[in-house]
């Protein structure tokens, strides 16, 4: 089975990823390290407007490992929360195919 997904950074003029396609499940850590290559691969002062959006991601990814992972098909975007979207700038979670996050 193909396990496939992505994590990205999108809006206010950005839009970079990070991917994953394998034929094993990704792991938390597999997760939480595409989430950190996304940061840093993206301009500090982009990093800094996602800041909570990362943190949340983060978290995501943590939560669904302690629950056994997930299925695809998941879109999760991040920030999560009353007044924290900033014109669209967010980061995004997408399970696209196979399971992801498993411990």
């Amino acid at each position: 089975m193909e396990h496939r997904g992505r994590i990205q950074a999108q809006s206010g003029g950005l839009e970079e990823s990070e991917s994953w396609s394998s034929s094993t499940l990704s792991t938390q850590q597999d997760g939480l390290d595409l989430i950190d290559k996304l940061e840093r691969k993206i301009p500090l002062a982009e990093a800094m407007v996602r800041k909570k959006a990362f943190e949340q991601a983060r978290i995501y990814v943590k939560q669904a490992t302690a629950n056994g992972g997930v299925d695809a098909q998941v879109s999760r975007s991040f920030p999560k929360g009353k007044g924290t979207k900033v014109k669209g700038i967010r980061v995004d979670i997408e399970v696209i195919t196979g399971k992801a996050f498993v411990p």
